[in-house]
């Protein structure tokens, strides 16, 4: 998987490979009433390789925004995040970059 870099928008917090292209995937986290911050940070430190702070950002944009697009890459390295993440029931979304 590639380095990844965290960019911020008015409601939603997102994670880029900086290599992406016509092609890319956004892996898109859903906010559920069963996991806690401290599952998803883990989950996403571990999924993105990214910091606490940058994975408690993430678990606040789920939060209160419902959903989080967290990364974007090539569709083997979304299905490859998306995979991580669901691994603690988190509902993940795997769709095509607009």
């Amino acid at each position: 998987m590639t380095a990844i870099e965290l960019r911020s928008a008015p409601g939603r917090l997102e994670v880029f490979s900086p290599q992406t292209s016509e092609g890319a995937y956004r892996v898109v986290i859903i906010d559920n009433d069963v996991n806690t911050y401290e599952q998803v940070i883990q989950i996403c430190m571990k999924a993105l390789g990214i910091h606490y702070r940058d994975a408690l950002e993430i678990a606040i944009a789920v939060d209160q925004n419902g959903r989080a697009e967290v990364f974007e890459g090539s569709q083997a390295d979304a299905e490859a995040v998306a995979s991580v993440i669901r691994t603690i029931g988190i509902e993940v979304l795997v769709v095509p970059a607009a």
